[in-house]
């Protein structure tokens, strides 16, 4: 069994790690898995809200849109916990796309990530007891680059907390 991960690690180094003299061409039952990604994700997304009591009045700080999930022993057997943060992450990372590949603003606003980013964000501010209105901004950041590496991507409209047949 060692022998098998060993041989399946080596047979899977990058190119420029190992000279292709040295690969094992004679083993074609290893898998395939691609331990080393040839372009890895170096960016983090965040979700970031902010809200206010109404037209005119000031807006509060900036607030992020974390949603943890709590660790629990038997996770890495069971997690449906992380399917949360994983599909904020993949709304976030369309609309990101999509105002980075040149979309109009109304194009990205009529996205389904955009629009579950603002329910998401609603309902958290109706949690919280929040009433008029809120924003949220998606901002990229590159952990390497330090505070040069921090882009907003996307910030919303003024969105409605409660709609006129709510209140």
């Amino acid at each position: 069994m060692v022998a098998h991960l060993v041989l399946t690690v080596f047979e899977n180094l990058p190119d420029d790690k190992l000279p292709l003299k040295m690969r094992l061409p004679f083993f074609p039952g290893l898998p395939q898995w691609r331990f080393f990604a040839p372009n890895p994700g170096i960016e983090d997304l965040y979700v970031f809200y902010r809200s206010r009591s109404g037209a005119g009045q000031p807006w509060s700080s900036w607030e992020d849109l974390s949603i943890a999930n709590r660790a629990s022993p038997w996770a890495m057997i069971w997690n449906p916990g992380s399917r949360v943060p994983k599909a904020l992450f993949d709304m976030a990372s369309q609309v990101r796309t999509l105002a980075l590949s040149g979309a109009t603003l109304e194009w990205v606003k009529g996205s389904d990530g955009y629009t579950l980013i603002a329910d998401t964000v609603r309902t958290v501010c109706v949690k919280k007891g929040l009433t008029g209105q809120y924003q949220f901004m998606i901002l990229a950041a590159v952990p390497t680059e330090g505070r040069d590496g921090i882009k907003p991507i996307v910030v919303s409209s003024d969105l409605a907390v409660l709609t006129e047949g709510e209140v």
